[in-house]
């Protein structure tokens, strides 16, 4: 006689179950997404801070290369014939398609 009311229980506790695991899931969801945009955007903030550092070092060795050229022959230095480090090589961008 007890039999049919414990089914019932059963039965009606188990869509309750199903809805919170889905609560549960979506919830993990979201702040696995907040994490991940979080990265990307701390990501992307470092990559923009390089680029202008790259930009402003390479618009200071242009100037310095136009005021070297504006000077007179004998008032120019003896210009470095070094070989090309890392340093002062500019990077060029390859399209790939």
């Amino acid at each position: 006689m007890n039999r049919p009311n414990v089914n019932r229980s059963l039965n009606v506790a188990l869509p309750v179950r199903q809805f919170l695991l889905l609560g549960m899931a979506l919830l993990l969801t979201l702040a696995a997404g907040l994490f991940y945009y979080s990265w990307q955007t701390s990501r992307l903030a470092d990559q923009v801070a390089a680029q202008t550092a790259l930009l402003s070092q390479i618009q200071a060795n242009r100037t310095s290369s136009l005021v070297q050229a504006n000077e007179p022959a004998g008032q120019r230095p003896a210009v470095n014939t070094s070989p090309a480090t890392v340093a002062n090589v500019v990077p060029q961008d390859r399209w790939v398609f």
